[in-house]
């Protein structure tokens, strides 16, 4: 397993600078860690869809599904233009899409608890992650999205630039 976290860590920080590739990479093995961790034997469980107030509060206190979800929502808004409010809100709905998945997943692996409820914490961290997007965003950070394996700023095409990206 920690030959996955350290692939993950390279494929995020890979993503951090808009390389669609390798974001795509790191959501498919996020998404395969709960059947890695059953082995791949599917063991389903039921979803708990229903919850109240009380246990919607509760939700708030799932700090790992908020600060996960923040980094999902930063990982994929480097996909993204976000120069507009659809860049924004696509990245938004990604990010909740992707909790879902992460439901569905500990569902039906038995790994983990199936709760509809733990989509309250990955819209909150969607939220955070929002906030750091603008931050990151004010300080100069402009990832340019591209399923290129170019690395370095001197092989990128002439179409590539940020004055045709603006266009």
């Amino acid at each position: 397993m920690s030959f996955l976290a350290f692939l993950r860590l390279i494929l995020a920080l890979v993503s951090l600078r808009g390389r669609r590739w390798a974001y795509v990479a790191f959501i498919v093995l996020g998404l395969l860690y709960f059947p890695i961790k059953a082995g791949f034997r599917l063991n389903p469980q039921p979803c708990e869809c229903t919850f109240d107030v009380a246990l919607a509060v509760h939700s708030f206190s799932n700090y790992a599904h908020i600060v996960l979800f923040a980094l999902c929502f930063v990982l994929t808004s480097a996909q993204f233009q976000m120069s507009s409010w659809s860049g924004c809100l696509w990245t938004t709905l990604v990010t909740i899409l992707i909790g879902a998945l992460v439901e569905i997943a500990e569902g039906l692996t038995g790994q983990g608890h199936c709760r509809v409820r733990d989509l309250i914490p990955d819209a909150t961290g969607a939220l955070v992650g929002s906030i750091v997007v603008l931050l990151l965003r004010r300080i100069g950070w402009r990832p340019r999205p591209t399923w290129s394996l170019k690395w370095r700023r001197g092989l990128v095409s002439r179409s590539d630039t940020d004055e045709n990206l603006l266009k």
